[in-house]
């Protein structure tokens, strides 16, 4: 009883991650390369 109490709070917080990445996904902006790697492009140009 124990066991199968463990495995299903495993699953439910495994399946609240999995639905979470997938929203972060569906929010994220596309970036273009410029906007990506402004800094590092910055960075670069100084030395």
């Amino acid at each position: 009883m124990r066991r199968l109490a463990f495995a299903i709070a495993l699953l439910a917080l495994a399946s609240a991650g999995i639905s979470a990445s997938f929203a972060a996904v569906h929010h994220a902006k596309t970036l273009t390369f410029a906007e990506r790697f402004a800094p590092a492009l910055e960075l670069m140009a100084k030395h």
